[in-house]
């Protein structure tokens, strides 16, 4: 278990990373698997907030990590 202060200032350093217009997980969960696929299905606007999204959102991070491996797996299958 952390010690308070190190909690505390996990949590200062993701506020400091806030910004004022972000998307949530189900606005990424839109366009993740698009993502997942390929950066180009995205513009340089979005694609700046999905990954910024995947630093904030650890929940969203690990299930995108999970479906980029099973897309590499079946397109390694598909060879």
């Amino acid at each position: 278990m952390q010690k308070q202060p190190e909690k505390l200032t996990e949590l200062l350093a993701l506020l400091r990373k806030t910004k004022e217009s972000e998307i949530d997980c189900d606005e990424f969960w839109e366009k993740g698997p698009s993502l997942a696929e390929s950066t180009t299905a995205l513009n340089a606007d979005e694609l700046a907030s999905f990954l910024h999204h995947l630093e904030m959102c650890p929940g969203c991070r690990e299930n995108f990590e999970i479906l980029k491996s099973i897309l590499k797996d079946s397109q390694e299958q598909q060879c």
